[in-house]
């Protein structure tokens, strides 16, 4: 379904709708960074974008839906750069592993994860609530080619299902870079990862 073009702020040139979100997004993230957390306001949003407030409004409803499509850009981003960089995909074993230390390295310098992920971004908690599923379908358009392969090859235990797969490697990975265990050493995070995880998942570690 197309999109509809609408005029935005004072500018003279017509955005659609995918155009408009993306800089309404990106106005949201400049306020995360600013404030170092997810506590902001729509208002906040559309004075950094330069529109009134109801323009907020027409592409997000709420706050809840401004902070879910920030992460589901930028989990859609960051799993697309993750996967392509993995230096042995066909390694089920090492691809989780690389795969699930990836994120808490996005954190490292960082400005905006460091912020999303902040203990006082107690509204994201809400976010991840309500676009769980939604997370879970861009997690698993990413990993299902590799969930299928390691399968067929062995490598991935035969009745685990892809997609409650795909849940628990999210929820794991975000387990690791929360504020509990963010500054844990890398080893520890990658031990438990190895001893807990890749046992449940990969047959011959569990065996």
């Amino acid at each position: 379904m197309g999109t509809v073009s609408r005029r935005w702020g004072a500018e003279r040139a017509q955005l659609d709708g995918d155009e408009a979100r993306q800089r309404l997004l990106e106005a949201a993230s400049r306020c995360i960074v600013r404030r170092g957390n997810t506590q902001i306001r729509m208002a906040e949003v559309a004075a950094e974008a330069g529109v009134v407030r109801s323009t907020v409004y027409r592409y997000f409803p709420s706050r809840d839906d401004l902070l879910l499509g920030l992460l589901l850009m930028r989990i859609d981003n960051a799993l697309a750069g993750n996967v392509a960089s993995l230096p042995h995909p066909d390694d089920a074993a090492d691809s989780i592993l690389e795969l699930l230390m990836a994120p808490v390295q996005s954190v490292v310098g960082d400005h905006l994860n460091k912020a999303l992920m902040s203990s006082e971004s107690i509204a994201l908690t809400t976010a991840l609530q309500i676009g769980s599923e939604q997370i879970v379908d861009v997690v698993l358009r990413h990993y299902r080619p590799l969930f299928e392969r390691w399968q067929a090859d062995g490598q991935l235990h035969a009745d685990l299902d892809p997609r409650e797969t795909a849940r628990w490697l999210h929820t794991a990975a975000l387990f690791l870079i929360a504020p509990a265990w963010r500054h844990r050493p890398a080893d520890a995070k990658r031990r438990f990862v190895q001893q807990y995880l890749l046992r449940a998942l990969v047959p011959q570690i569990g065996q």
